[in-house]
């Protein structure tokens, strides 16, 4: 990041506020203390005043919040120009700049062109999640969750959740068997060993398989269920359980019958 950035970036720091966020980001020595809103806003004046938006990129970053400002910068602006084709390549670039979770969640939010253009994603995505660096997977993961989840069979966004019945104490599925466009090669994505990835990557393992659920649930309690043929390692499995039974969603017998399946 140019050095007019650095300064900028610098002037906006707050030791307090760095006290307490680099406590929430093992190992991220190299943080100013600035907000998240308040980098993402600057990221908007940066982008309003600079038309050549990727000079300001050419250099390499030293704090946590360039990095940030980074993502933030890439996603805004790859959206705005409809550029597949850039974006493909900004993202390429960025990835190995991810070195945490706040970073990388915070990007795949902000990356919302692959939301736009998701079928010209997906195999860049599928690589990502395939790899065996804990960040480039997550990223992967919290793309497909950000981006892919809530997308109808015609390719529509949705919001709605769906209530999950379940019959009698076999806890067999019964309900609509709708799902949505990614639905399949979401599953069919995140059904791995992220084992060797870490910790980070299997949460988000977890995390996309939850909010899978409740937003399409045959599809994804047909997989949870048949675990003769499951290939994702445990320590996922169960966070996605968990996390379904952290959800407000589901009702209470339905979070008794998940809970069973890590037994």
């Amino acid at each position: 990041m140019n050095k007019t950035v650095r300064d900028k970036l610098v002037s906006m720091r707050e030791e307090k506020y760095r006290e307490f966020s680099s406590a929430l980001i093992p190992g991220c020595e190299n943080m100013l203390g600035v907000r998240v809103p308040v980098i993402r806003k600057y990221a908007k004046e940066i982008l309003k005043e600079n038309t050549d938006w990727q000079k300001i990129l050419e250099e390499d970053d030293i704090y946590f919040e360039e990095t940030m400002l980074r993502g933030f910068i890439i996603g805004m602006a790859t959206l705005k120009e409809d550029d597949v084709e850039l974006a493909k390549e900004k993202l390429a670039e960025f990835v190995p700049y991810i070195e945490n979770w706040s970073i990388n969640d915070s990007f795949c939010n902000a990356f919302k062109i692959a939301g736009k253009h998701g079928d010209d994603f997906i195999a860049e995505i599928e690589k990502m999640v395939k790899s065996k660096k804990e960040y480039e997977a997550r990223a992967g993961l919290i793309l497909l969750l950000n981006h892919y989840v809530k997308v109808d069979m015609a390719g529509k966004k949705t919001v709605r959740k769906r209530t999950v019945e379940i019959c009698d104490i076999t806890c067999e599925y019964k309900g609509d068997i709708e799902k949505g466009r990614y639905t399949d090669k979401i599953l069919q994505f995140v059904d791995r060993d992220f084992s060797k990835n870490g910790y980070y990557t299997q949460m988000a393992a977890g995390w996309l398989i939850a909010e899978l659920f409740v937003t399409y649930p045959k599809a994804v309690w047909n997989y949870l269920t048949d675990k003769e043929k499951l290939k994702i390692d445990d320590v996922s499995y169960k966070k996605a359980v968990r996390k379904i039974c952290e959800s407000k969603t589901p009702s209470k017998e339905v979070k008794e019958c998940i809970s069973r399946l890590c037994c």
